[in-house]
């Protein structure tokens, strides 16, 4: 029996101390030897042959070092947990949407988050995520005017096609009518209709209707009209007049079907809705019947 093994067999039999027995042993073994004395304090230590008890002690010590559980440290489980979080915190706030919605005869600028600016027309919505930044593509419903920052490619969706630039200025006017109409004022775009992509340059203008498709040069303007005091249309179905009126001044507007192939050519009002009607019905030789202040009667003699 090594020397060891008479310290602890003396101690297991109490005839040494707790601090005589860590003089000769490690502070990590004489825990051991305390959980294991603690265990069999139920027993007498005069019924066990103590060569072999101490030899059973010492294995058992040896195993619980080997199957010990490793223990991560607990400032690993905050690293990971603060990963996770900062993890989720990115992907909601890139996934947030952002949104603009403008009212009857109210406009809106807005600086986007690549610092290009938009102006949203009446009765129209824009949204795009916090992702813009590094991926420019947004989502428009009605009619806007942007000034696009030069950059990674620029995409506005829309119902019925897409328009991608890298920087420019250009108009889109998108309704719920099969109406798409792009005018480009400054460097270049691409229209994307029913699978067909069209280049524009400034000046030029491409309008999609139902089933016609239109595309011609005109010498425009700075911005679009509709940006200040009035709006401007060239050979616009009627439909589509009544309904900027309609937009603008908050009204219902019926007319009959026979009056749908009518095309308008002019300019009207953004700031009072008798000028308006009067600017569009009289060259047509159209008939204003105003029901009350918010519905009004258009026909045909």
């Amino acid at each position: 029996m090594d020397e060891n093994k008479t310290y602890v067999l003396d101690w297991f039999e109490n005839k040494l101390t707790n601090d005589e027995l860590k003089q000769h042993v490690s502070e990590e073994d004489f825990l051991a030897y305390q959980k294991i004395k603690d265990a069999l304090e139920n027993y007498t230590l005069e019924d066990l042959q103590t060569e072999k008890s101490y030899d059973a002690i010492k294995s058992k010590i040896s195993k619980a070092k080997e199957t010990s559980v490793k223990v991560i440290p607990i400032w690993k489980f905050v690293s990971i947990a603060a990963s996770l979080l900062l993890l989720v915190s990115t992907y909601l706030y890139f996934s947030q949407k952002n949104s603009f919605e403008t009212d009857f005869g109210q406009k809106q600028s807005i600086v986007l988050l690549d610092n290009s600016k938009v102006i949203l027309n009446t009765k129209s919505t824009i949204e795009y995520s916090n992702f813009f930044r590094f991926n420019r593509n947004l989502f428009l419903q009605g009619e806007a005017y942007f000034q696009v920052q030069k950059g990674s490619k620029f995409t506005v969706n829309t119902k019925y096609g897409t328009v991608e630039v890298l920087g420019t200025k250009f108009n889109v006017n998108s309704s719920d009518d099969d109406f798409f109409e792009v005018m480009c004022y400054e460097g270049k775009v691409r229209v994307s209709f029913n699978k067909e992509q069209f280049i524009l340059t400034k000046g030029e203008i491409i309008r999609f209707n139902k089933n016609s498709t239109e595309n011609w040069a005109s010498s425009l303007e700075n911005e679009p009209t509709w940006i200040g005091f009035e709006t401007s249309f060239k050979n616009t179905p009627i439909k589509q007049v009544f309904e900027k009126i309609r937009n603008q001044y908050n009204v219902q507007i019926d007319f009959p079907k026979t009056i749908d192939s009518i095309k308008f050519t002019g300019t009207i009002t953004n700031e009072n809705l008798d000028t308006a009607l009067k600017s569009v019905c009289i060259p047509l030789n159209l008939k204003i019947n105003k029901i009350n202040s918010r519905k009004i009667r258009v026909y045909n003699e």
